[in-house]
């Protein structure tokens, strides 16, 4: 038996639907992106990453499965979508690959991510079609805490405050 590829037990080998994903190779960073990083912390430029699950009420991250950049091996993470560019739905055959999604995919007392089953076509079309529209979603939001609007603020002292709660009170 060829050690490359996964078998299960009727001997056929192993594949799963992933969306697939390549690493942004320039992002702004800092202040006002005024510096430019190459690539995530943990991923090079370019890298390929498989998109294996997603939060999706919250539109902001993925997770993703991908070799680290240092340490050559595959890892799992939450990863921002505005990191990830042309995404297409491809079938992983990669041994590792499956490994880590079995990982992920197996249950957890206090987490559930569903089941490897949900890595259909389907699913990996669904995630490239939907995933751009966050990254555009997500440059347009506003991200800094919004300010108080002037009219809105009171100009009343905590003392005065105090003062006009206690006001029942009689005075000696």
């Amino acid at each position: 038996m060829d050690s490359s590829t996964t078998t299960d037990a009727t001997g056929v080998s192993e594949s799963y639907w992933t969306a697939v994903g390549n690493i942004v190779r320039e992002r702004p960073y800092g202040p006002g992106g005024a510096e430019i990083r190459f690539g995530t912390k943990h991923f090079a430029p370019g890298a390929k990453v498989y998109i294996i699950n997603w939060y999706a009420g919250m539109c902001q991250s993925i997770i993703v499965v991908g070799m680290h950049r240092k340490s050559k091996r595959f890892i799992t993470l939450a990863l921002d979508v505005r990191l990830v560019e042309n995404l297409r739905p491809q079938v992983c055959y990669n041994p590792a690959v499956i490994a880590k999604l079995k990982e992920h995919f197996s249950p957890k007392p206090h987490f559930n991510p569903g089941t490897i089953n949900s890595l259909t076509k389907e699913f990996a079309e669904q995630v490239c079609a939907t995933i751009p529209h966050w990254q555009q979603n997500y440059k347009n939001a506003d991200r800094v805490a919004p300010v108080p609007a002037p009219e809105f603020e009171s100009h009343v002292t905590w003392r005065q405050r105090v003062r006009e709660f206690f006001g029942f009170l009689p005075k000696s």
